[in-house]
């Protein structure tokens, strides 16, 4: 990233807000070498195509090299709703870099939850000792429209996934319904008379 940073600079091109790097790239940085990637994902608020021809000139484009920084839209990126009062900002060469909470890193990963991405969870843990399970059920009650029951009426990925997670990461099943969508609604409920907006937010999550 420093290489990065110093042809912006050099180029004089400066982002108007902090690029942000995700993925597991800031896992394997900041908390365990072994949580292995290939590649750096950053997405960046403007410049965007000049800072992919820039990357491009000092080889780390995919297939360029093997430990490649790509540009991907910034709706890529799947963190917790509180992400941006975690996240930390790092300066290289004058310029900034917003570096992702681990937890929110893990959140964004949940969507997907493949093998990789259970072992980036695992590995986590035994450095930092988290993320807990208080601080999940939190977080995706703070984002709990993204458990929106499917037109088919099944379960969304996500739901399928954190059903998947609790086996696996904290050893327990959880009832996504009870645990995490039903405080929800409730705490909705209490602050909005609209009884009709109420029952639409409880069909739409299957409760």
């Amino acid at each position: 990233m420093r290489k990065l940073a110093a042809a912006l600079k050099a180029k004089g091109i400066v982002p108007q807000e902090p690029i942000t790097v995700f993925g597991s790239a800031p896992l394997q940085l900041a908390v365990d070498p072994l949580i292995l990637s290939g590649d750096i994902d950053i997405s960046v608020s403007d410049h965007n195509e000049r800072i992919k021809e820039i990357i491009e000139e000092i080889g780390f484009a995919k297939g360029k090299a093997d430990y490649y920084i790509e540009v991907v839209p910034r709706y890529v990126f799947r963190p917790g709703e509180n992400w941006l009062g975690r996240a930390n900002i790092v300066e290289l060469e004058g310029v900034q870099f917003r570096i992702p909470d681990p937890l929110d890193i893990l959140l964004a990963k949940l969507r997907r939850l493949d093998v990789k991405d259970l072992r980036a969870f695992e590995a986590v843990r035994r450095k930092v000792g988290r993320p807990t399970e208080e601080e999940f059920v939190s977080e995706l009650r703070a984002s709990a429209d993204i458990f929106y029951i499917q037109k088919d009426g099944q379960k969304s990925v996500l739901w399928e996934n954190t059903e998947k997670l609790w086996l696996q990461f904290f050893g327990k099943p959880i009832d996504v319904r009870e645990t995490i969508l039903k405080p929800v609604i409730d705490a909705i409920a209490e602050q909005n008379g609209d009884v009709e907006y109420i029952r639409e937010l409880r069909d739409r999550l299957g409760l």
